[in-house]
């Protein structure tokens, strides 16, 4: 298996289901604020807290669904690659999550928080994997760089995409009067949700038929791992914890900047059709990055790359905060941001694969599932709480989205959203980055020799 080859077709495939996965991720963090709090009426501070107790659920969800996936096999022997198929339901929630109802108040709430556990649910299964079959790839740690790079600049393409595709759609659909807002958006973000529902069935049906588990647990007769003694096998691992505070860093980062952006443009730039362009951009960005990326890992070193995707970030916010009212200063915000995605996706990537390889060594019990979901369970919680910390600053800077012109406080507030906390959680990310030992646990694996 070592020298086996993975073909540019098979990587494709890991790309276009990372393609479909953040394309539809993405759409409903960058927008269902926006939606709940414009569209549907819904007061900022009670949206977040609807999404809070989405987002805690997308996070609990996912260790138990990895438990289940880690113990037990589908017929053909595969563990995570047939949940791939759960797009089609996903794409009609979705839709649905974006199509307007009429209820009173409280009980829209509830509804809201209904449909967002469902989604939530079926995201999680079509992210199974979508994280674990990298790793699950192979064992050769060329070929999941090499992966981890396609999977990159698959999340970055349909990260975009959810911002640079589905604006202009939701503006085209809802029709704009002179001032640039949207006229009919309850026709507009179904809509668009349907076209992301489409890419994402595409995605993740090429990714099917391409793709193959290559790395089968060495002791094929292992038995089932109680959900504690998983979660125990995986927080114990130096490398993992670390690894998931970078990344979770990472995801409440792209979280400030994503939920808040249609909010700046919108109300501060006063010209809703920045999003679009300001997300291409941070596309370019990703883009210019990717083919330098295994370079980079080779000769800084897995903690040195990570080190310097966090003060990539740090550098990005810096023109942003002395001049935020300049609309030049977000664009650079968006292009240096963008280089620093693409290299931290690959690398907390490609070590996370890296640690599920050492806890089976040193445990003999290959647990990928478990790894990539306690990864994304502690993600999300991260999230969570950014996002009800989104609704609770705007609530109390005292934005009203019946106004026209909202209060210079909305605009400090987003301003602290969108730099100054970057900044100070990017440099708690740099020293997370400076405790990452893999290589030299990578090392020991070749060796023999491997430590807890």
């Amino acid at each position: 298996m070592e020298n086996l080859k993975i073909g540019i077709r098979e990587k494709l495939g890991h790309g276009s289901l990372a393609v479909a996965c953040n394309i539809v991720v993405q759409f409903v963090v960058t927008f269902i604020l926006f939606f709940y709090t414009d569209v549907l009426g819904i007061a900022p501070a009670l949206a977040g807290v609807v999404l809070s107790i989405g987002t805690i659920w997308d996070g609990v969800n996912d260790p138990l669904i990895a438990f289940i996936a880690d113990n037990r096999r589908f017929k053909n022997g595969d563990r995570v690659r047939p949940y791939t198929l759960i797009c089609i339901p996903l794409a009609i929630v979705t839709v649905i999550l974006f199509t307007p109802v009429k209820f009173p108040a409280i009980v829209n709430a509830g509804y809201c928080i209904l449909l967002y556990l469902v989604f939530d649910t079926l995201s999680t299964l079509l992210r199974l994997p979508h994280y674990a079959l990298p790793a699950l790839a192979t064992h050769s740690q060329k070929d999941r760089l090499s992966i981890n790079t396609f999977f990159s600049g698959g999340a970055t393409i349909g990260a975009v995409l959810a911002s640079v595709l589905c604006w202009p759609l939701v503006r085209t659909f809802s029709g704009t009067n002179a001032e640039g807002d949207l006229i009919n958006p309850q026709r507009g973000f179904p809509f668009a949700a349907a076209v992301i529902g489409l890419i994402v069935i595409a995605g993740s049906v090429f990714c099917y038929f391409v793709t193959k588990e290559r790395v089968k647990p060495e002791n094929d007769d292992e038995e089932k791992v109680g959900l504690f003694r998983s979660f125990k096998l995986t927080m114990t691992n130096y490398n993992f914890r670390w690894n998931t505070y970078f990344s979770t860093l990472y995801f409440v980062n792209n979280t400030l900047l994503t939920t808040s952006l249609v909010y700046y443009c919108t109300h501060v730039y006063r010209n809703s059709g920045a999003v679009t362009t300001i997300m291409a951009v941070f596309a370019i960005g990703s883009v210019v990055a990717l083919p330098a990326i295994k370079k980079l890992d080779n000769k800084l070193g897995r903690r040195k790359a990570m080190m310097l995707g966090a003060i990539i970030i740090i550098v990005s916010k810096i023109p942003f905060v002395i001049f935020p009212l300049n609309i030049i200063t977000m664009y650079i915000n968006a292009f240096i941001t963008g280089l620093s995605v693409a290299l931290n996706i690959v690398t907390f990537s490609t070590t996370r694969a890296e640690v599920a390889d050492h806890i089976e060594q040193v445990n003999n019990r290959r647990l990928d599932s478990m790894v990539s979901n306690f990864m994304l369970f502690i993600n999300k919680l991260g999230t969570s709480l950014t996002t009800l910390a989104i609704g609770l600053v705007l609530q109390f800077t005292g934005y009203n989205a019946d106004l026209s012109v909202q209060p210079e406080s909305v605009t400090t507030g987003l301003i602290g959203i969108m730099g100054w906390a970057p900044i100070a959680l990017s440099v708690v990310m740099l020293f997370c980055a400076s405790k990452i030992t893999i290589e030299d646990v990578v090392k020991q694996m070749k060796a023999g020799k491997a430590n807890v």
